[in-house]
């Protein structure tokens, strides 16, 4: 017969909030302290909003209490956040204590001490603090994973209807089959969530697996029903297929180490969409039998019309809430859902740190699995950048209006300045071809020497264009580099770009490369893509690493490990890519001026290969062309030089791998270290720790 504590009286958000409540604050004070506790307090530092997981306001104290799913966080960015919120939470004059799941469970009498050691540091608080508290021990399952599950005590409003689908597979979740970056997201996820956070971030890389993380946080969380909202049909049907149980690689049951929900009945799934008004079609009633809702932005609707999925849906009907691709949502349109369901949990996933118009993710981003470590990992491929300066200051593009009229534009301002007008952009051509034919040059030499790393699988180039003129120059030019080319924009007819797209991905296919026009982007991969060619500045980071990441993810070969396997980015510096890649380096931890570094080309093999009198590319020996190494020095037509430099070679990749390999480490010795009365050194740790593991 369990005993009735504080946890009657004060609001619990979470089961960890309730054992808190229960084992440790129960019996340290009595109950009269309940009018000096206040759940999930609101404080704001510097515009940035904090939750306490409760306040206890003394006379002269103002004790936060501040509780952890994990007892070490797995993920420095974890780390880092706990670390800056507590510092402007002390900012504030607020006192921080701290709790983790583990410490309550098997430190309670500790965690009991420690608690009434700062309540006697107040004249008010003091007075309510026990003589001899009477600590039980408390009913807690070993597995940290459940402190963010609902709280158990009977009649408390935020635990929702007794016995849903969520409440009876959550502690059934096998997290054996999720890959360890995975499993970490997940493990930060419950420390946010158990500890009161609502709006949560992960930043992800390409190959790191974000639509499983998104399945197994929606399991893991949802106490009511989920809602997982896309960018559009691409990754709207990527989750649909990994929630359908039949489905070859879904994720509930079909992820490589085995069954994510192993004896038990998949989630009822519904999968919405805007077209043929399907979503006016759909009753409330038929939402409600369903326990996860997939659809996308434009579904949503503004909740204005009937037929809007938010005008069938009430505030209390979602409480977990999975957006993927979050950076491409403009803020109102997150601002419109959130507000809809303001009681819900969120988990905003994407590969890129920054949205595309620049500004922060709205959210706590609380792990980030870099690009560096998904190399590390085997999951995307190494980096390698050519860069091509040409001699002139700047290439001249021009539009050709109907009536002859020519306007130029020269510049990567102007460039970004047509962007934003679609009427100049579908005129748009490079009055010169000559830069267009010096990094093809550049590109028909990546792919020979990717041919030959990768065969008998045949490399594809993906090229983007500023409008659809330019799209079809650049085509042109590609054909003469005998790289066959096609052409995608939207407005071709659905089944045309069906058969270009089946053209280039298909084995038996003619293209070796497409030049799109703000095609194939979010959830768009497709492994033989080894060379990307921005043949435009961007505005932002976010839609450059967007446009390289379709081809970032490695090919599953037996005869090429991943860390052989290269992704080229070719690039004219007159775009002003070089801060975007720039960007890239900082955001994993390298120096963003080492790219810069890269020497000029030697001036007798540009002679050599400029000099060729009027050698056309029709004729141009493949076989020279490979002969060229690793394209140092290899520009044809105009004066120049290009610059390689990989981003993300095996040294570096290897430094991280040992990098992670020492923060696992660490983590594994400070939870020894805290449970040994004489521990020893690190050293000896880490040198036992790997004969134990083999070396490894």
């Amino acid at each position: 017969m369990r005993s009735l504590g504080l946890e009657r009286l004060v609001p619990a958000d979470s089961y960890l909030e309730e054992a808190f409540l229960r084992w440790v604050l129960t019996p340290a004070a009595d109950a009269a302290i309940v009018e000096r506790v206040h759940s999930q307090y609101p404080v704001t530092v510097q515009e940035r909003s904090y939750r306490l997981d409760y306040l206890i306001l003394g006379e002269t104290l103002q004790l936060a209490i501040e509780l952890d799913g994990f007892a070490f966080h797995s993920d420095r960015a974890a780390f880092t956040y706990d670390r800056l919120r507590q510092n402007d939470l002390a900012a504030t004059g607020l006192t921080v204590l701290r709790f983790s799941y583990d410490a309550v469970r098997t430190n309670t009498v500790r965690c009991v001490a420690q608690l009434q050691a700062m309540l006697r540091l107040d004249p008010v608080l003091a007075l309510w603090v026990t003589a001899v508290p009477h600590v039980e021990v408390p009913d807690m399952a070993g597995d940290p994973m459940r402190s963010a599950d609902p709280p158990q005590g009977a009649g408390d409003p935020s635990s929702g209807p007794a016995d849903t689908f969520f409440d009876r597979v959550r502690g059934r979740l096998d997290r054996g089959p999720l890959r360890s970056c995975q499993d970490e997201a997940l493990a930060a996820l419950v420390n946010y969530y158990a500890s009161g956070g609502r709006h949560a971030a992960t930043v992800m890389a390409v190959g790191a697996g974000k639509t499983a993380l998104g399945v197994a946080a929606a399991l893991s969380f949802t106490r009511k029903r989920a809602l997982v909202v896309t960018p559009g049909s691409v990754i709207r049907g990527t989750f649909a297929s990994a929630l359908a149980p039949g489905a070859p690689g879904n994720v509930l049951y079909g992820l490589a180490g085995g069954p994510l929900l192993p004896g038990t009945r998949p989630p009822a799934t519904m999968v919405l969409d805007a077209d043929k008004e399907q979503i006016s079609q759909v009753s409330r009633q038929r939402l409600l039998a369903s326990d996860i809702v997939v659809t996308n932005f434009h579904a949503l609707g503004t909740g204005e019309r009937s037929g809007d999925l938010l005008a069938k849906l009430e505030p209390d009907d979602v409480d977990f809430i999975v957006i993927d691709e979050a950076h491409i949502a403009a803020s109102d349109s997150y601002q419109r859902l959130f507000a809809h369901f303001p009681a819900a949990r969120t988990l905003l996933m994407s590969a890129c740190f920054t949205r595309l118009d620049g500004k922060p993710i709205d959210a706590d981003v609380v792990y980030r699995y870099r690009l560096v470590d998904s190399v590390a990992h085997g999951s995307a491929k190494n980096l390698r950048a050519h860069r091509f300066a040409p001699a002139t200051a700047s290439t001249v593009y021009e539009t050709v209006w109907p009536d002859g009229r020519r306007q130029q534009v020269v510049g990567r301002d102007a460039l970004l300045s047509v962007l934003g007008d679609e009427r100049k952009l579908a005129r748009i051509t490079a009055q010169s071809e000559a830069p267009i034919r010096q990094v093809m040059a550049v590109t028909r030499a990546c792919l020979d020497a990717q041919a030959k790393l990768l065969a008998p699988v045949r490399p594809r180039v993906l090229f983007a264009a500023m409008g659809q003129a330019h799209a079809e120059q650049i085509a042109r030019v590609a054909e003469e580099y005998h790289i066959a080319c096609a052409t995608l924009h939207h407005s071709m007819s659905p089944s045309a770009i069906a058969e270009t797209r089946k053209r280039f991905e298909s084995d038996a296919g003619d293209l070796e490369g497409i030049v799109q026009l703000r095609m194939l982007g979010q959830g768009y991969d497709f492994p033989p893509i080894t060379v990307v060619v921005p043949l435009r500045p961007y505005g932002s980071f976010g839609e450059f690493y967007q446009f390289m990441g379709r081809g970032v993810r490695v090919l599953r070969l037996p005869h090429v490990a991943a860390d052989q396997q290269y992704l080229d980015v070719v690039c004219h510096t007159e775009l002003g890519l070089e801060g975007h890649l720039e960007a890239l380096c900082a955001d994993n931890d390298m120096d963003p001026a080492a790219l810069l570094d890269a020497p000029l080309i030697d001036a007798d093999l540009l002679d050599t290969a400029s000099d060729g009198g009027d050698v056309s590319p029709h004729g141009a020996d493949p076989t020279e062309s490979r002969a060229l190494g690793r394209m140092d020095a290899f520009v044809l037509y105009e004066r120049g030089r290009v610059e390689e430099r990989v981003i993300h070679g095996v040294g570096r990749v290897e430094a991280r791998r040992a990098e992670r390999e020492t923060q696992l480490l660490a983590q594994r010795y400070a939870v020894y270290a805290q449970s040994t009365a004489a521990p020893v050194p690190f050293e000896q740790f880490v040198e036992y720790m790997r004969r134990l593991t083999g070396g490894k």
